[in-house]
Parts: C-alpha cells; sequence; structure tokens
C-alpha cells in the first residue's frame, strides 16, 4: 500500500523571507551598506558561475547543484536586502517580478493580489518552460549582466528613480534570479528556505543552546562531568620544552610538544578540545582520555566515540590552528565575523555525528572561545581552564607561581 501523502508546508512569502533576511543583516541602512550588498550580489553571481564553469549543460554532479543552489540563496539574500535598503516592499518586489515574468511569457500582466510568494514565482515559471525554454548557459549570461549592470550603478542613480521605476526594475532583477533556479532544476522557494536555514544556524537572531547534552542518560561515568578544571604545566627548556595536564592533582594524557619545526605553542592545543566540550557538549579525543567513553551503548562507542571520530576532532584543531595563525589567533575577531566557509567545512567533516546537530554559531563560538583561552596559555606559559558545559562557558586562571606572585 503506497504511504499517505505528507501535506505540503505553507508557502513561504516574499515578506516573510524577507523579515527574517533582515535579521541576519549585519549592515547599518546608510550609503556605504547598499553599496557593499551590491558588490555582495554581483560576488556571489561571479561564485555561481565559477562553480559551474566546467559542468556541461546536462551534466552538473549533485554537489555541484548543491554549490550552486547555496550561491543563488546568497545571492537572493543580498538582492532582498537591497531592496529593503531602497525601501522596497516585499510584495512589490515579488508582484513586479511576477509581472515581469507574465509578460516574458506573453501572458495577462495582471497584478498579483498580495501577499506574494515564491511558490507562485515558481509556479508561473513551471507552467510555461520545457527542457529548452531556459537554457543555463544563455541565463547565467542574463544574470550576470543584470548583476554587473546593479554593482556599477550609484545610490543616487537608484535613489533618483520614481518607486515604481525602481520596483519595477528589482522586479526584473529577482525575475532573473527566478529563472536561473529554474535552469538549474531548482525552485526559488527551496533556495529561500535554504538559505533561511544556513542564515539561522549562522547568524541567529537568538542564540540560545536548543541541543541536549549528548551523554545525558547515560551513566554517570560515562558522561563529562558537568564542571571541572585542566592545568596546563610548561616545563623543560628549548627543544625541550613541553606541556602536560593534570586533572585533580592527577596527570593525564601524554606530554605534548609543537611537533613542527617552527615553534608556535601548539604544545597547548588540547584548550580547542575543551572548548568544543563547554561549548558543543562533544569532544571523543576527552572522552577517550578521560575515560569518558560510553561503552554501554556499543554504537555509540564504535562510533561517535571511536577512534574515526577522534582523528576527525584532532584533523578540526589542526587545520583551525593553521588557519589562526594568519589572522593573529582570532585576536579581535568578534562573534559573527569569524570565517563563514572554514565553519562550512567543518559542518561536512562532522555531517553523520552527533555533533552535526549544532550550529554554526556555536562552532565559532567554541573557535573563538578556545583560541582566547590559548593566547592566555601562551601569555602566561600555562594556567588552568575551568570548563562549565551546563553554562557553556571557559574561564582562565594564571599558573599558580605566578598568580602567587602578583
Amino acid at each position: 500500500m503506497a504511504p499517505a501523502p505528507q501535506p505540503r508546508p505553507d508557502a513561504l512569502t516574499v515578506g516573510k523571507y524577507m523579515l527574517k533576511a533582515r535579521e541576519s543583516m549585519r549592515f547599518s541602512d546608510d550609503a556605504d551598506s547598499l553599496q557593499y550588498i551590491r558588490f555582495g550580489y554581483f560576488g556571489e553571481i561571479g561564485g555561481l558561475l565559477s562553480a559551474v564553469k566546467k559542468a556541461g549543460r546536462d551534466s552538473l554532479k549533485a554537489a555541484d547543484s548543491q554549490q550552486a543552489a547555496e550561491e543563488l540563496g546568497d545571492a537572493l539574500w543580498y538582492l532582498t536586502i537591497a531592496a529593503h535598503l531602497l525601501k522596497i516592499t516585499a510584495d512589490a518586489l515579488g508582484a513586479q517580478c511576477i509581472l515581469v515574468l507574465r509578460q516574458d511569457f506573453g501572458e495577462n500582466v495582471k497584478a498579483p493580489a498580495p501577499p506574494i510568494t515564491f511558490r507562485q514565482i515558481d509556479g508561473l515559471i513551471e507552467s510555461q518552460r520545457d527542457e529548452d525554454t531556459i537554457p543555463r548557459p544563455t541565463q547565467l549570461g542574463k544574470l550576470a549582466l543584470s548583476a554587473g549592470v546593479l554593482a556599477e550603478m550609484s545610490h543616487a542613480s537608484l535613489d533618483a528613480m520614481a518607486a515604481p521605476s525602481r520596483e519595477a526594475y528589482f522586479g526584473k532583477l529577482l525575475s532573473e534570479l527566478a529563472k536561473t533556479c529554474a535552469s538549474f532544476n531548482l525552485s526559488l522557494e527551496d533556495i529561500a528556505q535554504g538559505n533561511l536555514e544556513k542564515t539561522a544556524s549562522r547568524w541567529p537572531s537568538t542564540k540560545t543552546r536548543d541541543f541536549p547534552l549528548f551523554d545525558d542518560g547515560f551513566p554517570e561515568h560515562e558522561q563529562f562531568e558537568r564542571e571541572f578544571t585542566i592545568e596546563f604545566i610548561e616545563r623543560g627548556e628549548g627543544q625541550n620544552r613541553h606541556v602536560v595536564q593534570r586533572l585533580n592533582g592527577v596527570y593525564i594524557g601524554d606530554r605534548l610538544t609543537d611537533n613542527s619545526n617552527e615553534s608556535d605553542d601548539y604544545r597547548f592545543h588540547d584548550v580547542f578540545h575543551l572548548a568544543y566540550v563547554a561549548h558543543l557538549g562533544w569532544s571523543p579525543v576527552l572522552r577517550s582520555l578521560l575515560k569518558r567513553k560510553r561503552k554501554s551503548n556499543p554504537a555509540k562507542d564504535e562510533n561517535d566515540d571511536g577512534a574515526r571520530a577522534a582523528i576527525i576532532e584532532e584533523g578540526i584543531a589542526t587545520w583551525i590552528f593553521d588557519h589562526a595563525k594568519k589572522y593573529g589567533y582570532y585576536e579581535g575577531t568578534e562573534p559573527g565575523r569569524l570565517d563563514y566557509g572554514l565553519l562550512k567545512q567543518i559542518e561536512g567533516m562532522v555531517k553523520g555525528y552527533e555533533v552535526e546537530q549544532c550550529k554554526l554559531w556555536q562552532w565559532e563560538l567554541a573557535i573563538l572561545d578556545g583560541f582566547k583561552m590559548f593566547r592566555e596559555l601562551r601569555a602566561h606559559r600555562g594556567g588552568s581552564v575551568m570548563v562549565n558545559i551546563t553554562e557553556g562557558s571557559l574561564t582562565f586562571q594564571k599558573p599558580v607561581n605566578e598568580a602567587e606572585a602578583k
């Protein structure tokens, strides 16, 4: 017996999308902001062209389509924000897009009734097109041209447009974006919804930890202690300099060196694992080190707490460290400003593991807080880091000898 059809979710309105997009906006409402937004739109279209330049008309792979969808979603965000900065309402933007499409397809150009939804735009395109109606190479050229013209225009010239002309112009831009989605066999509604999910993960309006602690419900000896302190003690001189760690007076793990011809204090890098525990509730490396593996659940022990998960975590820590060295170990980097591409790469690396439930902003806080502690450890040549998993926080204390000297 065939499964019962699932109810289709409510259509996403252009108004709701614009409202949500504005929540993730990191620009003020001024002339410079509009310039950055227009250049951002042009940049996303350029990224789309770059992503598909080696793919044939009908040979786009799933990964290429996914990347194209993300570029199109980002372009939609920039275009919508540009419209907002020019005081174009969401319904005016959507209605003008539909009017342009109706005119392109030789239909009645009667204005649609608000609220305008992306599903209306998709439906209009699908009702008119066949396989050859919107050839991808041609449509990409049209999209690139329209983006270039927008980037070249000045704020003054856009402001000088009469409101109806400005609305019609942006409706035309949105129609080119919608037709480009169709040329990839993607719907504008799905693109918009995916972009909202992305921005909510990266730049949410409120930041609350909305995932359960991954070891809740397991025996107490298989859970991370909700509060604990690790001492980082530096010993030796020159090439023999190394770090040992101590928990409750007991030394744990092996002594750590930089493992590099260039001294960069990587010997303190276990603090990053503490940051992952504090902000994500996750660290297979520390579970093994602290003997907190969830052996009562063989699948958890083998997969989420196993060697492969630990290797991935170490790989993430090393990779981010190499990136951070180029940027002063992220000193002065504010939340919301860390390289988005770096966070997306991490998201892909942890796919299939429990930590994939965590949002990009949580990874960002874990990284920035971890490097804050790392900089303290470097400056004081050791110290203690207090972990509070319940609150999601790390606190630094100077080494005992230094604190006494003060």
